[in-house]
């Protein structure tokens, strides 16, 4: 952890402490007179926007005596604008974390365990995905939000390239797949395969990389023990560098870019996540008819997951209507509504709607991936160090890449790193 984030987390901490006392328990909510702040990203992208408002406008016609004020707070400066509030004493009502960055609010006290709330709520294990009862969520036992939307990264592709080349199914295994990137990539007008090799961005270079690690039967940690050097991550990095090497990525642009990059047929296949065929029907539909998906062309088709969760703070005005709202927006119809209208992957069995797979299917290698195959990308049972473990391994990442770094020697290295982190 850098030092000044050190310093604002440990104020935070001491004004939790006092803010804390102030809490006021749930039953005593005034329904009559109680609006919720819900900040989230969502408000401010295209679909996911149509959703939250749609949802919030429904829950107040069903709660009359609750306003709800939704707001957009771009995902860039979300977390510091989260940590700001709470030390200051105004938390938020309800907060949108992922599993990248709960952790961080772990690690500080800031939520409020929510199991008196979930124990009389449909959420359970017949209803929601496995990942809602793991770490990070469930943390010595108590949990600490729910699941909002289950992002699976997975290769999305222009079927009419891969044809071109002589590719009419997807390869299943990665020997395979690596040398139909490479046939499809003739830099710098077209590229087989792209991912988040620009240096400066460490959460996107470490997520990229960690779908590799996950798909081969890697990991990073293993019941809360670091394994950044286990041989299957040198094996799944050293062919992650031999795609670099060939020429199959773009090096010098960021994900924005090699995204628009894909929807314009500049990008033959993508491991990303759903919510690209919105991306591309806005962008340009005339290519959508022409973007399939498959399972990740591994043994085991293992998948690397970021899980968006619900979660409210320690000391937030009116956790009783939060939760409920949480509820609502988690609720069966609700969660229909939420695929339909953002294409994105539901936590919650059962939220197909009716027809969705006939009129897209696309989407049925994402809903396979999260029933069957999801694994957090997050580094098990390490969770509560947040990002400064994806920035360790994305630094070295960099360093192998860019600098031709021995593979064996920077995973040692960030394996050392991340055991002095984790001692102090």
């Amino acid at each position: 952890m850098l030092p000044s984030l050190r310093n604002l987390k440990a104020a935070v901490v001491a004004a939790l402490v006092t803010a804390s006392m102030a809490i006021v328990p749930a039953s005593s909510a005034n329904a009559d007179d109680i609006t919720l702040r819900l900040p989230s990203w969502w408000f401010g992208e295209p679909g996911n926007e149509v959703w939250m408002n749609s949802v919030i406008e429904a829950f107040m016609a069903e709660n009359p005596g609750i306003k709800v004020d939704g707001y957009n707070l771009p995902y860039g400066s979300y977390a510091d604008q989260m940590l700001m509030e709470m030390s200051s004493g105004t938390p938020p009502d309800v907060i949108h974390l992922t599993n990248l960055n709960m952790g961080d609010y772990l690690r500080n006290d800031l939520l409020l365990p929510l199991d008196e709330y979930l124990s009389n709520s449909d959420i359970s294990e017949e209803t929601f995905t496995p990942a809602q009862f793991a770490a990070p969520i469930v943390t010595d036992g108590q949990t600490y939000g729910v699941i909002h939307m289950v992002a699976n990264y997975i290769p999305f592709y222009n079927a009419d390239l891969l044809a071109a080349a002589g590719y009419e199914e997807f390869p299943d295994n990665p020997a395979d797949f690596m040398e139909m990137a490479k046939a499809l990539s003739s830099p710098p007008d077209s590229f087989g395969y792209a991912a988040m090799v620009k240096p400066g961005s460490y959460v996107e270079t470490y997520m990229d990389v960690a779908q590799w690690v996950i798909a081969g039967g890697g990991s990073f940690a293993r019941d809360g023990k670091p394994t950044i050097n286990d041989p299957a991550n040198v094996e799944a990095i050293a062919d992650f560098k031999a795609l670099f090497d060939a020429g199959v990525m773009p090096r010098d642009v960021d994900k924005s870019t090699y995204r628009q990059m894909w929807w314009q047929g500049k990008v033959a296949v993508l491991f990303d996540g759903s919510w690209m065929m919105g991306f591309a029907r806005q962008e340009n539909p005339d290519i959508t008819s022409k973007l399939q998906t498959a399972l990740m062309p591994w043994p085991g088709h293992l998948t690397a997951s970021a899980f968006q969760i619900w979660s409210v703070p320690r000391g937030a005005p009116n956790p009783e209507a939060a939760f409920k709202l949480i509820e609502f927006m988690q609720s069966a119809e609700q969660q229909v509504e939420m695929v339909s209208i953002t294409n994105t992957v539901s936590p919650r069995f059962g939220s197909l709607p009716e027809g969705y797979l006939d009129n897209n299917p696309w989407f049925n290698s994402f809903q396979e991936a999260s029933d069957k195959y999801a694994v957090s990308i997050m580094p098990e049972g390490l969770e509560a160090y947040g990002n400064e473990i994806l920035k360790i391994i994305a630094d070295k990442i960099e360093e192998i890449l860019y600098r031709d770094a021995s593979i064996e020697d920077s995973l040692n290295e960030a394996q050392a790193e991340v055991e002095a982190l984790i001692s102090s």
